[in-house]
């Protein structure tokens, strides 16, 4: 019995082995095809920019330089298609994909003048530069586009395990519910901790190909199954801790044999800072004039729509710890804590107006913390300013809370744009601590456009 139990294993095993080669060589067949037609039209594209230029014709004296130059062109388009994640289809949005192609096509743009003009001098005309660029960024977006309908329409169902206490796999299942329709996802097994056994022989036998490992799980825990995932090239989604957070973006330095990793600070340096400040003058200074009139219709409606004051005043916490007086419209009715006292807002907060419920939805109550920004209390983006008698108690709770304090609290930021009123602030905190660590202007500009989008993008 023993024998036939070993055979009867070992035969699944080997079945598993299989499957995995075969779904392997399928998904890496299907990855030549792709480059080799990526690579096809990009040459394709420098062809009909010159027809076009030349009314149907190649000139003679640009076809050498341009066989002599498609070597380069071609491994330096390569370069930027591994670069750029231009071949990478999994999990990504046609808007991703589109930024992917934008930037290709723009580096390659600039290489291809680089490569010409010193092989050849000026061998190929400007506008066949340009217009070879267009034609690859429609040409490419086409045939993408096309590519990611196909991967919606024929991809399998993936089968998923989420592994972690009851509670945090109900939640994050939850939360999952519009990727697992979007994506095919199945949730075929959930394990709590103390399975973990139970958890490794599923992941052996390939009955899953993804593994979702929610936060709370032990240290050794999570890396006994991060390493056979790793080994078995499983998809592994985890749900990060801070201190797992900060250590993005580190870089490797070696003593003698021994890799050593580095974590900057989680703060911003002095030249980060002033330009941090400058942008936010001048950003907050050009919008102002334009909002003005906005402003004040906003207000005349806050004032006939329940007694009290137009603009709301509460001291919050900024960076550093400070104290200071935020300003937003009110959206509550008037004293509406002097019975309850200080309670986070809610969905569905029975003390807000119903006009204050249009203005949250669509943030338009933040707006006077303009205010604050030209102040220098607060900046464009940054975490969510909160209460000190929250900031008290959540330091008490939540370890590492005050490295949020590290910069100054934000109009918007990642956990303004991707929380709710009433998302954790353990969550809410991961958040700040992930903008820390990736701080750039650039992020700023980002984020600043993708609150907008938020914004239009709720429902009524």
């Amino acid at each position: 019995m023993i024998n036939a139990a070993k055979q009867t294993s070992s035969l699944s095993s080997g079945y598993a082995d299989f499957i995995r080669k075969v779904a392997s060589e399928r998904n890496n067949l299907i990855k030549l095809i792709v480059i080799i037609f990526d690579l096809a039209l990009v040459v394709s594209s420098y062809v009909i920019a010159f027809l076009v230029r030349f009314s149907g014709s190649f000139p003679e004296y640009n076809t050498d330089p341009f066989i002599r130059a498609l070597p380069l062109i071609a491994i330096s388009f390569l370069a930027y298609a591994d670069f750029f994640g231009l071949l990478k289809f999994y999990r990504k949005s046609r808007r991703q994909v589109i930024a992917s192609i934008v930037r290709l096509v723009f580096m390659q743009t600039l290489t291809t003048t680089f490569i010409t003009y010193f092989m050849e001098g000026y061998s190929f005309p400007r506008t066949v530069i340009l217009g070879a660029s267009v034609f690859q960024v429609v040409l490419l977006t086409l045939w993408n586009m096309f590519m990611l309908s196909l991967r919606d329409n024929f991809m399998d169902t993936t089968y998923a395990m989420v592994v972690g206490a009851a509670e945090d796999v109900r939640v994050l299942t939850e939360k999952m519910a519009d990727m697992i329709k979007a994506e095919k996802i199945s949730i075929k097994y959930t394990f709590t901790p103390d399975e973990k056994d139970k958890c490794i022989k599923v992941i052996r036998k390939s009955l899953v190909g993804e593994v979702f490992l929610c936060a709370g799980l032990s240290a050794e825990t999570k890396t006994e199954l991060l390493l056979l995932c790793m080994n078995l090239r499983k998809v592994v989604c985890l749900v990060p801790e801070v201190f797992e957070i900060a250590q993005l973006k580190s870089h490797v330095v070696h003593l003698d044999d021994i890799p050593l990793i580095i974590m900057d600070r989680l703060s911003l340096s002095f030249e980060q800072r002033l330009f941090k400040r400058v942008f936010d003058l001048a950003a907050t200074l050009l919008a102002l004039p334009l909002l003005l009139p906005f402003l004040i219709a906003v207000a005349i409606g806050v004032k006939k729509s329940s007694p009290g004051k137009v603009l709301y005043s509460q001291e919050r916490v900024t960076g550093g710890g400070k104290i200071y007086q935020i300003y937003k419209f009110r959206t509550m009715y008037n004293n509406a804590e002097s019975l309850t006292g200080p309670v986070i807002s809610y969905e569905n907060d029975t003390r807000v107006t119903p006009l204050g419920r249009i203005l949250r939805r669509y943030h338009i109550d933040e707006l006077p913390q303009l205010i604050n920004v030209l102040k220098g209390e607060m900046s464009l983006v940054g975490p969510r300013s909160e209460r000190p008698y929250f900031v008290e108690r959540f330091t008490r709770d939540i370890d590492g809370y005050t490295i949020r304090n590290n910069v100054k609290a934000g109009v918007t930021g990642y956990a303004q744009i991707f929380g709710n009123y009433d998302t954790e602030a353990g969550d809410k905190l991961k958040y700040d601590v992930l903008y820390i660590k990736n701080y750039s202007l650039l992020l700023d500009i980002k984020l600043i456009i993708q609150t907008f989008h938020t914004i239009l993008k709720k429902k009524p």
